[in-house]
């Protein structure tokens, strides 16, 4: 008994969730609805009762909506006593309800989750009204289309297959690495825009170092040394970015390269969780933290997508791929070392996805590309600590300097254990 009502009182419990979310929100102007607490759930289980009508279904399906739609949209009426008004989101949100009360009969999970969301998105009115006008400019929405084009137009479209005589370009996969990217750096780009600076300079660190490590550091390098007596929590900042930058390599790397050897991804995860416990160490022992936790800094980051810099990553991709790829063929581990560390001067994340790819394709041995890692990530910091120096100070350079040899020397040993017995 129980399984033959159960879709009729997820329908039900479907449309209450929406009606009293209408209501609420309608009731807040002044006006009454007749879309709410008890119109939905009834529109729900009519979606409900019309999915059990086997026979009638689309026809009933198709003939209730157009009904609904012509209907709530042409009410509207006004007199001394009470105002009823209906907007165009609650006509679409009863249509939805019915619609998910159908689905309840054929799959109520599915229904239970649309449902929810749609929920919040009603629930979130006020917050996404203010974004759209204020919280995103005209330059981040012809960005968001860019990323949206590259992740469901461009993407589906390349050939799955390698492209050049040494086996090497395969334009999804790298397509596919600049999307995670730029999706990343994207969201903490805006997040950064609008949260990051009053959360103070440890979360703007952080969230810094998502979009660009090396902006984030001078950027709060330049902060150093317009307070110098907060050093220990910039110091913090400056080591989060670097984090931030190691992370998403962890995360991108093992969602694009398959068999990934869990000793590439510890290479970059030690270092990372080692700069997390020296900058919670860092707060915890600085004096004024208190009185510090509310500054802002500017992060003097561009729009991180753009069509220029979406041809630029590919390239870097691309070409680093090749030119490591032909130092390992024609100079051995010594070409690939080399490379890999003048590499990391410009791109820390172009000779890890690249070493990555050759080592999943059997071009390169793991331990090679262990050590080509460590050497990037040390010349990239390297330029870091250049950066710092002469747009902080000196002692700012030396908490850092120790930070970042922290960092590296737990990726060295991690990889040299074995020679060194531990």
């Amino acid at each position: 008994m129980y399984s033959e009502i159960s879709p009729f009182l997820t329908a039900i419990i479907i449309g209450l969730l929406i009606g009293i979310e209408r209501e609420r929100t309608i009731n807040q102007d002044g006006t009454k609805s007749i879309l709410g607490a008890r119109t939905l759930p009834m529109i729900a289980l009519l979606g409900a009762m019309v999915a059990s009508f086997s026979n009638l279904g689309i026809q009933l399906i198709i003939t209730a909506s157009v009904c609904l739609v012509i209907i709530l949209n042409d009410i509207g009426w006004e007199n001394e006593l009470k105002k009823i008004q209906i907007g165009s989101t609650s006509s679409i949100a009863a249509i939805l309800t019915f619609v998910l009360g159908y689905l309840a009969f054929t799959n109520a999970q599915l229904a239970v989750i649309l449902g929810v969301l749609l929920f919040g998105i009603l629930a979130m009115k006020n917050t996404l009204h203010s974004f759209a006008r204020t919280g995103i400019t005209k330059k981040e929405m012809s960005a968001a289309l860019t990323f949206l084009v590259s992740a469901f137009v461009i993407l589906p479209l390349l050939p799955n297959e390698f492209i050049d005589p040494w086996g090497l370009i395969q334009p999804t996969r790298i397509w596919l690495l600049f999307v995670l990217i730029a999706g990343v750096q994207f969201f903490s780009y805006i997040a950064l825009r609008h949260i990051g600076n009053k959360w103070g300079l440890l979360l703007t660190g952080l969230f810094g170092g998502f979009v660009s490590a090396t902006a984030t550091t001078l950027s709060l390098a330049l902060k150093a040394k317009q307070q110098p007596n907060s050093l220990n929590i910039i110091t913090g900042g400056i080591i989060l970015s670097e984090v931030s930058s190691l992370v998403i390599q962890i995360l991108v790397v093992s969602i694009i390269v398959t068999d990934i050897p869990l000793g590439l991804l510890l290479l970059l995860a030690i270092p990372a969780a080692i700069g997390v416990v020296m900058a919670i160490g860092l707060t915890l022992f600085s004096s004024n933290y208190d009185s510090h936790i509310d500054e802002q800094v500017e992060i003097k980051v561009s729009n991180p997508i753009s069509l220029k810099s979406t041809l630029t990553f590919a390239f870097l991709i691309s070409l680093g791929l090749i030119i490591i790829a032909i130092a390992s063929r024609y100079w051995g581990a010594t070409g690939v070392y080399v490379t890999s560390a003048l590499g990391g001067l410009a791109s820390l994340r172009v000779v890890t996805f690249s070493v990555s790819e050759l080592v999943n394709s059997g071009e390169m041995l793991a331990s090679v590309a262990a050590i080509s890692i460590l050497l990037a990530m040390s010349t990239n910091m390297i330029v870091k600590l250049i950066i710092i120096l002469r747009a902080g100070s000196v002692k700012l350079f030396v908490l850092c300097f120790i930070g970042f040899l922290l960092m590296l020397m737990g990726g060295f040993l991690f990889h040299f254990r074995h020679l060194l017995g531990l």
